[in-house]
């Protein structure tokens, strides 16, 4: 059947899709189709969030025609961070890397006393015009 995906503030797009397809292989598609991560895709019906594990068939409001919005939600810093090591490595490496950079973030972050992100926070919001 064919569905209708309605980007936000974006372009329309027509999927293939069957029945036992799950809403994580929609976005799979989405993803092939109109190079949004999949990881950054809310699809909605009728307002309402669709669940990745759940199958077009699990919701009955799904037929031909329907029309799905797709919110696209901003990458988080992991995401962002594996997009611009993937620009010059490898997959593999990409991935390797993302993961060693995250972890020595994560074990610098916590090395920072509250006195020190509190600082750090008042130095960012001073920067930011009014």
């Amino acid at each position: 059947m064919q569905i209708t995906i309605k980007v936000l503030k974006g372009q329309d797009c027509l999927l293939e899709v069957l029945p036992t397809s799950t809403i994580l292989e929609v976005k799979q598609q989405i993803e092939g189709e109109l190079q949004i991560s999949a990881a950054n895709q809310k699809l909605l019906l009728m307002g309402r969030p669709l669940n990745n594990d759940q199958t077009i068939a699990s919701y009955p409001n799904i037929k031909q025609g329907t029309k799905l919005n797709l919110v696209v939600m901003k990458p988080c810093l992991r995401d962002s961070i594996l997009r611009g090591f993937r620009k010059h490595f490898p997959e593999q490496q990409s991935e390797r890397l993302t993961n060693e950079f995250m972890a020595d973030f994560e074990r610098k972050l916590t090395e920072q006393s509250l006195d020190d992100l509190e600082r750090f926070a008042d130095s960012i919001v001073s920067r930011v015009p009014t």
